[in-house]
Order: C-alpha cells, then structure tokens, then sequence
C-alpha cells in the first residue's frame, strides 16, 4: 500500500486498483473459462462472457466493461469530489461505497473518513519526509499545502 500511495502523491500509476482513478483492469478468470469485470465482483450481473464463446480482449474491451471502470470516477460523491487528497485514493473501491458521506450522500466509501485524515496526515507530514522522491513540481501534496496556505482564512 506504501508504494500506490507515494505513487499516487508523485502523480505517477500506483499498483493497487483501489487506489487508481478507475477501474477494470482486474479481470477474474473462473477455471470455466468465466470472466469477470473485477475480482470483487465475481457475481452473476459482472459475468463478460465465457473465453470459450469469445475471445478475451473482445470481452475486456466491452463497452460495459469501460463503462465499469469509468464508473469508479465518474460515480464519486461530492464529499469525495471536494477533497483534498483525493488524488492519493480516488474513492478507493466502489465495493465499499455503501456508506452516507459527511454531506448525507449515500454512496460513500466506508473507508472514506479515516483515509482523508490518513492521507491529509501524510501531507501536512510532508509526505515523504527526507526521503522526498518526487520529481521537482510533480508532488501532488505539496501543492496541495501550497494552495492551502495561500487560501484566504475563513
């Protein structure tokens, strides 16, 4: 999880799909040949199809399958929308979102309280502290701080 999240920070691809701003590259391939749109929805209404019917690209690239991963981004609720550090976990998994946000929206992330103050923590820390690895202008955290210092007090 370290390396997705300083990834995440340095604005580069993390490796943990619920951390990435969508979703849908983790396809789950059942022993019948079954694929599935992502490994925690291996249930009947995210079935793509059999590889012994078609092919396994043709059925990675259906546009519900697009659709899918798009949704992960493009289905945030406004808490989320609004946050600071969202670029750092993007909503995490949308098999968590079955919460009420902060602002009474359903459709929250469970997780998502506790990984704002994680990831808001881990900014105003500086992040990566000494061990800075992110390419001069590129750490999404530090101009983050750097807007929020320059806001106008309310």
């Amino acid at each position: 999880m370290f390396d997705t999240a300083l990834a995440n920070f340095c604005g580069l691809p993390g490796s943990l799909c619920f951390f990435a701003e969508t979703c849908g590259q983790q396809l789950v391939l059942e022993h019948n040949g079954d694929l599935y749109s992502c490994d925690h929805y291996v249930e009947p209404g995210y079935l793509l199809g059999n590889i012994t019917e078609r092919h396994m690209l043709e059925l990675a690239n259906l546009p519900r399958q697009r659709s899918f991963g798009q949704d992960k981004r493009d289905t945030l609720t406004a808490y989320c929308r609004d946050c600071d550090v969202r670029f750092a976990c993007n909503g995490g998994c949308p098999k968590d979102r079955f919460a009420i946000s902060p602002y009474g929206e359903p459709g929250s992330s469970t997780f998502a309280p506790a990984t704002r103050r994680f990831f808001s923590t881990s900014a105003a820390d500086g992040c990566h502290g000494a061990a800075h690895t992110c390419a001069p202008g590129s750490c999404r955290a530090d101009a983050r701080l750097r807007r929020r210092r320059q806001a106008p007090a309310a």
